[in-house]
């Protein structure tokens, strides 16, 4: 009597499989093959004077409209000064030229008591795009050290922070957590490289620290694994 309820379900399994294949298959043929989404850069490691600072930087590849769209966010969890903005980032495109055509986000302002408000819609920033040489480029918060985005609020505000963040005509207004710039790219492939190669925290645009253990604590940390991976003889 229970053989007509294991038929039932195993045809319904065979139906939501065969279901479920169909509309993969048909998302696949409709998703165009020239937007291709690069890997998310993720970063943490160190400011300049020594905070924890970290990020990320998201690739967005559209071989079919020569464009590239990058998203760098701020995800710092502690503002504590101004060393703390994420203000430039390194990168290279398998040697291409790219040129910005928009860089937008919502902008933050600071109140000298650590509350703040942002705009209702994305706004044009003052970011630029420069050459490096050897086919890298950076973006960075250049000219109007304006616009360098800022890491989320720590418990609802930026009360922790000093007067080089809270109250600052100089460095207000902030990017919101996150900027995004639409480059031209000429000849953009799908599979087209992409390098980052620095982070850049602070007014300066010093590199920050990946905090990278050096060579022989390395080495000595892989002898130690290995010592305890090994059976000891009695």
């Amino acid at each position: 009597m229970s053989q007509p309820l294991i038929s039932a379900r195993a045809k319904r399994a065979r139906f939501a499989r065969t279901f479920l294949t169909a509309v993969l298959f048909s998302c696949a043929c409709s998703w165009p093959a020239a937007l291709i989404a690069a890997p998310i850069f993720q970063f943490s490691g160190f400011s300049s004077d020594g905070h924890p600072v970290s990020g990320s930087a998201d690739f967005t590849l559209n071989a079919g409209a020569d464009t590239v769209t990058v998203k760098l966010t701020n995800t710092t969890t502690t503002t504590l000064d101004a060393g703390e903005l994420f203000t430039g980032l390194d990168f290279s495109l398998g040697g291409l030229t790219p040129t910005m055509t928009s860089d937008t986000g919502i902008q933050r302002t600071v109140a000298a008591n650590g509350t703040f408000s942002d705009t209702g819609a994305a706004q044009d920033l003052s970011w630029s795009l420069v050459s490096l040489g050897g086919g890298s480029y950076q973006l960075n918060f250049n000219p109007d050290a304006k616009d360098a985005i800022i890491g989320p609020p720590a418990m609802g505000s930026y009360s922790l922070a000093d007067d080089s963040i809270k109250g600052n005509a100089g460095h207000t207004p902030f990017a919101a957590e996150m900027a995004v710039f639409q480059l031209n790219v000429p000849g953009l492939e799908a599979d087209t490289p992409v390098e980052v190669n620095t982070w850049r925290f602070g007014t300066r645009l010093d590199p920050a620290d990946p905090g990278v253990p050096e060579p022989l604590s390395s080495i000595l940390l892989l002898i130690g694994i290995a010592t305890m991976a090994c059976p000891h003889r009695r």
